[in-house]
């Protein structure tokens, strides 16, 4: 008669190890900050591509006519968790730099149409230009991931780009950079 033990690693610690690596590589993914929070240096910084769009309210909006201001150009989609969770950030902080010269606007990459996405701009009292992007779009033909939020300096000229949810601390302290830039 032979005897039989059960081994206690396997199954329950494999278990354990796999949902503990999941909730850590969620934390990292959806944490705030997550994005890089550093400004290219100046002989770093590439133009960026002039592009018009028509927005939401009807404008028309075109990059090369904030030439002068820093901008920032934020890429999202109405049913992205952290495009989400990051909207009421970006709301305050266009609110409170617009006085200080900087242009904020927002591209949304959804395909339900305009409708759905005014109905994300009631929900956040969105006050900054909105638009839909499309194929053609510059700026969004390379994104793979959402959200990015692009940050433009005054020479029209990629400052900075975060790609995954920003921190508002991380803005701030490279939207404060870059007006300081003379």
């Amino acid at each position: 008669m032979t005897s039989t033990t059960q081994r206690p690693f396997p199954n329950r610690y494999i278990s354990i190890l796999v949902v503990a690596g999941l909730a850590v590589a969620l934390f990292i993914f959806f944490r705030p900050g997550n994005a890089s929070s550093h400004l290219n240096g100046k002989a770093d910084r590439q133009p960026v591509h002039d592009f018009t769009v028509s927005t939401l309210a009807g404008k028309q909006w075109q990059l090369s006519t904030h030439k002068g201001q820093v901008v920032l150009i934020n890429i999202f989609a109405t049913w992205c968790p952290p495009c989400n969770a990051e909207m009421p950030n970006l709301v305050k902080l266009s609110t409170e730099y617009a006085a200080k010269g900087v242009e904020t606007m927002a591209l949304s990459v959804d395909e339900g149409g305009p409708d759905l996405v005014r109905k994300f701009v009631d929900k956040y009292q969105i006050p900054f230009p909105v638009a839909l992007a499309d194929a053609s779009n510059p700026i969004t033909s390379g994104v793979t991931g959402i959200p990015v939020t692009l940050l433009i300096d005054r020479e029209g000229k990629s400052a900075s780009m975060y790609v995954g949810m920003i921190s508002e601390e991380a803005v701030r302290h490279d939207l404060d950079g870059l007006l300081a830039e003379k």
